[in-house]
């Protein structure tokens, strides 16, 4: 008996079924295509897949991935065929219906890292490098699961509006545990959040979970409304947040999630003294900054990035879009449902004021 949650198997997919799916072929250029739903191995039926900031750097060309490529990484679905053989790897056994999220990086079990059972330093990513003919990302009805696949079990009573912003959520968890350790943000410590975007959102709602205050900087005016809206402190400018920050000296934690070089920059004039700057904001090569690098020594000032996100804070994740009060499905503001979607470059060319996501229910 699977300790995840289940509910009845679907009909099985037929094996050599062609489907349809959106594939990249290469910078704005997103469409429909066909893929054949393999005879063997672990497959999943998606329920929903959400449109990550990621996802529009590739379609803008601002990060170089192999094409043709099926997007999509940010997925939740059900377990549609499990052979006795699948190699997925969970906490709790595994059964055909269980509701999963997965992990998109898989080990690729030949690097130093995977040699000597660190951490891999080359993981292939489901709907980011895997190239081919597959069903290898999210932005299709079924994706098959290769071996050393990491799944995680999502409960039922988890709206997908919530479950969604999951994946993202443990990026996040990952960079505060590089961080703060394993409490992810220290108790009642307040920060500033550059950008509210979802890994702004995130990061917010991380650092209320912990009982800070989370003060949100947001240009935009509809995404400032919707920081306000639920319970974060908006602020218009990093001049605002400079204003309100000189109160205590600076905050003492500031996350930049703007996606911008000019805001890492500000980040640091921003940080109290011996503070902490998590950049989350950067994943693409967007340009340079001018810094001076005496200000980080002279004020003691520590700087975390993050790529990699740890397989251990997914389930922390999950829990935390689960039992947050912040009320995460309001966020969701562009669903697509996936028939309904007669081209596919309208998920990448309307930018959404919240999260956007993909519906195959």
């Amino acid at each position: 008996m699977s300790s995840f949650t289940s509910a009845a198997a679907p009909g099985a997919a037929q094996p050599h079924a062609a489907i349809r799916v959106f594939e990249l072929h290469g910078p704005g250029s997103v469409r429909v295509g066909h893929r054949l739903v393999p005879p063997d191995g672990a497959l999943m039926r998606v329920e929903t897949t959400g449109v990550c900031g990621t996802d529009h750097h590739i379609w803008a060309g601002r990060i170089d991935v192999p094409v043709p490529l099926l997007l999509g990484h940010e997925v939740i679905g059900r377990l549609e065929r499990l052979p006795d053989d699948h190699g997925l790897v969970a906490d709790a056994p595994l059964s055909e219906g269980d509701r999963v999220l997965i992990a998109p990086g898989v080990p690729c079990g030949a690097c130093a890292g995977c040699d000597g059972g660190g951490r891999c330093l080359d993981r292939p990513c489901y709907g980011l490098t895997m190239t081919g003919d597959g069903l290898t990302g999210g932005f299709s009805p079924y994706m098959t699961l290769l071996p050393g696949t990491r799944v995680f079990g999502v409960p039922e009573e988890l709206p997908a509006e919530r479950g969604v912003f999951a994946e993202p959520m443990a990026c996040v968890l990952s960079a505060l545990r590089k961080a703060f350790g394993a409490q992810y943000v220290p108790p009642g410590h307040d920060g500033l959040v550059l950008g509210f975007g979802v890994i702004g959102l995130c990061s917010a709602t991380a650092i209320a979970a912990a009982g800070g205050t989370a003060t949100v900087v947001e240009y935009d005016p509809a995404r400032r409304e919707l920081a306000a809206s639920l319970g974060f402190e908006a602020l218009a400018s990093v001049e605002e947040a400079a204003t309100a920050g000189a109160r205590d000296g600076g905050f003492p934690l500031v996350v930049d999630a703007a996606g911008t070089p000019a805001a890492f920059a500000s980040a640091l004039d921003l940080l109290a003294w011996s503070g902490t700057l998590v950049e989350l904001g950067n994943f693409a090569d967007l340009g340079e900054v001018a810094i001076k690098p005496s200000d980080i020594c002279l004020r003691d000032l520590r700087i975390v990035g993050s790529g990699e996100t740890f397989y251990e804070d997914f389930p922390p994740a999950i829990a935390l879009v689960g039992g947050t009060a912040v009320d995460l499905g309001r966020a969701i503001t562009d669903v697509h449902r996936f028939d309904a979607l007669g081209d596919p470059s309208d998920l990448f060319t309307v930018r959404a004021a919240g999260k956007a996501m993909v519906s195959f229910a």
